[in-house]
């Protein structure tokens, strides 16, 4: 090896010689081996400076010394692992996530609730799923499957679209809503295509074009006015730099507009629509610079970047309760409170100038307003009679159950005479958070109450196996699907061909019978109520993972005596013994790892080979894995040979007691560094692959 080192500095000379830093930092940044030929070794960054000069060193390596040259890329991670990939799943802190799904959200700009006094509220509903389907749809587009591109067009089926927004509006209304050209502020319709196919003249699907988001008729006209009011004509580019810097609150009306007789504007326009119409008005036209300056007021006024985020199980579950009218109403409402990160203060409340009035004419419904709650009832006015005529008792339970609708999203908070409007009323509302509804309620507190009494034979103990058993709950899931109304058994599943004998082990498919009695018999209640089915409960409970209350070492330890007796001497071992642990490898290579100072990357090395079933003689690829790469196993492998000896056996001999004892689960793993130790097992390893593995761990330990 000397005469190769010698070889080698020669060749580096030459490289200096260059008077290339840079070359030369890459160089030393490299590890340098010999075994028939140079190889040098680098991390990723290295490695890739060096492969764009590696024609011109495998040249100057054979002027020199004849011998070949050699890239060699330093693994970060342990053998068999891919680090490029990341597969999640959806999880859920608590229940009541699991079952709302937060994650999953549709995306209002809130500009776009601004046209609810305009065109009402099924419209807006519509226009807002054709956003949300668009954007869904764009995810086909393989690469550019998280952003759409300019340009795309989708297909997008009537009953999906409608399935966005719970099915509040029919495909009758659906296409009234079209027809009597409400979505024409949204929307535009293009020109009929054919085409021929075998001979026949077809019609193509009628091709509509999304217009963007434009300005209310009366947020124009109010743009339109306070631009003739500052002089536009006289300097445009003054003005309109100077609006752009304006508040918005000095140009339109908030919280929302409501059409008036004197707007200029009868349809939505854009903003250089109306800025060309106040140029008109002096004869002047627009030009580049001001077309420019005209993007940047739109996105001013509009702020194309707001949205309100809302679950979608809001759209699915509430809306359809609530209707698309005082849903709507909601949003609105919703959108005028916030949440005050900078100071933690939160807003749910608003005053509405005007009160009662001016919510009619926002929602353009008389009635609706009326069904908000009073959060204090008032005692003024005749008494509440309690016999009334059946026609009346229907009417006043049809207002009750309508107000009770409204109350779980809206209330009055109190009144105050109104400076604005002249007798009238300013409303105080409070808007509610987004929560269950009454079904997912009940059944959220049958689930948490299934967690912490489980019926018997069901124990926390066994539920731990259902979280931590993908198979189980694949199977499961699958019997589910079969018949969501009852869970069926194994053999049912076999007889039909939706799983094999294979699948489960004989013990895996005795618990599979435990959880389906268990199952079947705590809920059968709710599943006849028609509140829930059994794919629902088991999708909440798969994204739940495991909860935080269950206690992960239920059954109790072992006997401090029989622990003692197992681990015998290796109880006050705290240091390793390498001399024995090194005892039966070449004595060349041993001398060699104890010069190095490689004694704990082998025993990484040793503790990863051993738990790897795919890796026959575990002593061998830890010697060579140690002496090539020079570093430890690096993750839970090199955090389990840093615990003391006496920790480490301690921990193996309990965890495998346990295993013999037939303990499942979380429960098996107790002590020092079991959750690394688990970690790196495989997730579906059987129990007897289980044993082997641990047991082969505390052979190359020599335990």
């Amino acid at each position: 090896m000397n005469t190769e080192n010698n070889a080698w500095a020669e060749i580096r000379q030459s490289l200096i010689a260059t008077q290339d830093p840079a070359l030369e930092a890459l160089i030393d940044s490299a590890q340098l081996s010999y075994n028939g030929a140079y190889t040098l070794s680098a991390d990723l960054t290295t490695y890739t400076a060096l492969c764009q000069v590696y024609p011109w060193l495998e040249t100057i390596v054979q002027d020199h010394t004849g011998k070949h040259l050699r890239l060699s890329l330093n693994e970060t991670v342990p053998m068999g692992t891919v680090s490029s990939n990341l597969k999640m799943s959806l999880g859920a802190s608590n229940i009541s996530d699991a079952i709302l799904v937060p994650e999953s959200i549709i995306a209002i700009p809130s500009y776009l609730l601004r046209f609810v006094p305009y065109v009402g509220s099924s419209p807006v509903l519509i226009a807002t799923a054709l956003r949300q389907a668009f954007y869904r749809a764009s995810r086909d587009h393989g690469a550019d499957q998280l952003y759409p591109r300019s340009g795309d067009t989708v297909s997008i089926q009537v009953e999906a679209l409608l399935s966005i927004l719970g099915n509040t509006i029919s495909r009758a209304k659906f296409f009234r809503i079209f027809k009597d050209g409400s979505m024409d502020w949204f929307v535009t319709r293009g020109e009929a295509s054919h085409r021929v196919k075998n001979g026949q003249v077809q019609r193509l699907p009628t091709r509509y074009h999304y217009r963007g988001l434009l300005l209310t008729p009366g947020d124009a006209s109010d743009l339109y006015t306070w631009l003739l009011d500052n002089q536009l004509s006289r300097d445009p580019i003054q003005v309109l730099s100077q609006v752009c810097q304006t508040s918005r609150d000095q140009i339109l009306s908030f919280p929302f507009r409501v059409p008036l007789d004197s707007d200029y504007f009868n349809e939505a326009v854009s903003v250089v629509q109306v800025v060309q119409a106040a140029l008109q008005q002096t004869g002047l036209n627009l030009n580049p610079t001001l077309a420019s300056l005209c993007d940047n007021l739109s996105a001013h006024l509009i702020r194309p970047e707001s949205f309100l985020a809302i679950p979608h199980y809001w759209f699915q579950n509430v809306l359809p309760e609530l209707g698309d009218d005082l849903g709507m109403l909601y949003l609105m409402s919703k959108n005028c409170c916030f949440i005050d990160w900078a100071r933690g203060k939160d807003r749910n409340t608003f005053w509405v100038t005007g009160g009662l009035s001016t919510l009619q004419g926002w929602i353009r419904s008389e009635t609706l307003p009326r069904r908000i709650p009073i959060e204090v009832a008032s005692k003024r006015g005749r008494p509440r009679s309690n016999q009334v005529k059946q026609q009346s008792a229907y009417t006043r339970a049809w207002r009750e159950n309508q107000r009770e609708l409204a109350s779980a999203c809206l209330t009055r908070v109190q009144t105050r005479p109104s400076e604005s409007v002249p007798s009238a009323a300013d409303w105080q509302l409070r808007v509610s958070e987004i929560t269950l509804t009454a079904r997912d309620e009940a059944l959220k507190q049958a689930i948490y109450a299934f967690l912490f009494a489980p019926p018997e034979p069901l124990s926390q103990a066994t539920l731990l196996l259902y979280f931590e058993s993908q198979p189980l709950q694949d199977i499961l899931m699958a019997a589910a699907q079969r018949d969501p109304a009852r869970l069926c058994h194994f053999e049912i599943l076999i007889r039909e061909g939706i799983c094999q004998i294979e699948t489960l082990t004989s013990q895996e498919i005795s618990h599979f019978e435990t959880f389906v009695d268990g199952f079947n018999y705590y809920f059968e209640t709710l599943i006849e109520a028609g509140i829930c089915q059994f794919d629902t409960i088991l999708n909440i409970l798969n994204r739940l993972k495991i909860p935080s209350f269950f206690n992960k070492n239920i059954p109790p330890a072992l006997n401090t005596t029989v622990k003692e007796q197992m681990v015998g001497d290796h109880s006050k071992v705290e240091a390793w013994d390498f001399n024995h642990l090194l005892s039966n490898i070449n004595p060349l290579l041993k001398e060699q790892i104890i010069t190095r100072k490689l004694e704990p990357a082998y025993l990484s090395w040793l503790i990863y080979a051993s738990l790897t079933p795919t890796i026959q003689t575990p002593v061998s690829l830890a010697v060579k894995r140690t002496l090539e790469a020079g570093v430890d196993a690096g993750g839970p492998a090199l955090r389990l040979a840093r615990l003391p000896a006496d920790q480490l056996t301690e921990t193996l001999i309990s965890v495998l007691a346990r295993l013999e004892q037939g303990y499942l689960g979380s429960s098996m793993w107790n002590g020092a560094g079991a959750d690394d130790l688990r970690n790196m097992l495989p997730p579906d390893c059987s129990q007897q692959a289980l044993r082997h593995l641990l047991t082969r761990l505390t052979s190359a330990l020599g335990l």
